[in-house]
This record gives structure tokens, sequence and C-alpha cells, in this order.
């Protein structure tokens, strides 16, 4: 691929800088598993991923749980493949790149990948497409000091779960709103309370922070659609600390609490 992880990055550090607006939506591994129809269980009690069960992989804490049953939600694939088709200017895609891919569930990391362009009916070298992961591991460091400073140049309206503090937000806030357990299945009427408030103050030119699990990708692509003078941001665990809750994710663990595993992945530049 002729795109580079780190130019990559500040491409929409230039959108920002400039109040270009955008959407960016990110497919990251749970969203393969939906689009692989498999069925996808963070719980508790540990991950479930087909007929895998991965117990060692830790208990989700009850706002980073999800379910996707193939049987009883094959409107949520669906949906998770309008996203992932819809093509629009400056709307983009983040795919899971080969070196952050497992191949570990039936198909190797080059049919996983490949079938990510394939449903996206894209080309890796399109504008559309980027890296799910592009606000983390060694972008994570330029993430907070080159894009997290121009929120404060916009009205922002954040979309975060209902555990969040907001407290220790560093960037002013005109308006929250809150998602809870499996959200991509339960807060799907979101998406048309925020098409009202919208529509109802007349929103431009504001910049939405958006960290709903899937139901995110849902977000990005509905109201860039429907208003798309505004930016939709996926910000996805990012901004964890500041929003109180905290997170596994190892280049949090490695940032902010000096993990040496987490360490790892923020020298870690993915490639495509």
């Amino acid at each position: 691929m002729n795109k580079d992880f780190t130019q990559e990055l500040f491409k929409f550090v230039d959108k920002l800088k400039n109040q270009e607006p955008f959407g960016f939506g990110r497919f990251s591994d749970g969203e393969i598993r939906i689009l692989q129809n498999k069925e996808l269980i963070l719980s508790d009690k540990g991950i479930k991923i087909g007929d895998h069960e991965n117990n060692h992989g830790g208990s989700r804490p009850i706002y980073d749980q999800k379910h996707f049953d193939p049987k009883k939600h094959s409107w949520v694939r669906e949906k998770l493949i309008e996203c992932l088709l819809y093509k629009q200017d400056n709307y983009y895609k983040g795919i899971c790149c080969k070196c952050c891919l497992s191949g570990q569930h039936g198909l190797t990391v080059e049919e996983e990948f490949e079938q990510q362009l394939d449903l996206a009916q894209a080309k890796e070298n399109d504008e559309c497409m980027t890296w799910s992961n592009l606000f983390l591991n060694s972008n994570y460091p330029l993430y907070l000091e080159h894009v997290l400073p121009y929120f404060f140049n916009y009205d922002v309206y954040l979309i975060v779960n209902e555990h969040a503090k907001l407290d220790k937000i560093p960037f002013p806030i005109i308006k929250d709103f809150r998602v809870g357990n499996n959200c991509m299945v339960n807060d799907i009427d979101l998406i048309d309370k925020l098409k009202k408030e919208i529509k109802d103050n007349k929103i431009k030119n504001s910049l939405f922070l958006i960290s709903a699990a899937t139901l995110t990708n849902f977000i990005v692509r509905d109201l860039f659609e429907f208003e798309s003078s505004n930016t939709y941001l996926d910000i996805g665990t990012t901004l964890q600390p500041y929003l109180q809750l905290p997170s596994d994710r190892r280049y949090i663990q490695g940032y902010w609490y000096g993990d040496p595993n987490g360490r790892k992945d923020l020298m870690k530049k993915c490639i495509w």
C-alpha cells in the first residue's frame, strides 16, 4: 500500500485544522467477526467467537460487553455491511491491517484482509480506505498531541457509555448522549434522536466524538449522510482515561500506566 501509517494520521489532522467536515468509522476486530457472521460474545466470563471460547481473554466490564447472535441480530450485520459499502466524499472507513489481524478463525491473515476489501467493494489504495487503528499503537501519542487539541476549535457533541464521567475531559462539550450495554442492539434508536437534535438545533460545522462500539459505525454513516457539514469521528477507546473508564487495551496501559507490553505497542507502526 502506498499509504504511511503516520502520514495518514496527519491527513486527518489537516482536515481538523482546516475544519473540513468528514466521517470516519472504524471496522475493528469485533466488527470483522460480525461481518464474518460469527457469534460474538464479550462478557464478564470471557470471549466467545463462533465455536471458539477464550476464557483467558479476560472478563469484560459492563460498558465493554456485547453479544452478536447471527440468528437474532442478522440486521446488525446487514447494517454494518451497508456502512462498509457506503461511499461519499470525505467518508472514510478504517479496516484492520494485516499486521493486526489474527488469522486464527478459519481464514488466513491475507484472506481476512481481502475479505474486508471485498465486502467494501474497494481496493486497498482507495482514498476512502484507511486503518481501523489509526489513532492507536505508535500513532496514539501523536493523536493526543496533534488531534485532540483541535477538538477545542469545535462545538463538541459526545456520544459515550452511560458509565463515563466527564469532569476530566480537557475540552468543552456542548452536549453528551449516552449508550448502555450492547448498544449496537439496544440503542439503535439513538440515531433518530441525534438526527432530531441536529435538525431542531440546526447543528452545522460541529464535531461529534463517538465511542459506542459497533453502534458508532451506524451513527457515523447515517449522520454524515444526513448532515455532511459536521465531522463525525470514531474515537474508540482513545479517551477512556479522561472518561474515567478503566481499559485493558494495551496501548492505554502502556501510555498511561507504563505497562511493558503496552509500551511495545506504542512503538508499533502498523503496515498494510
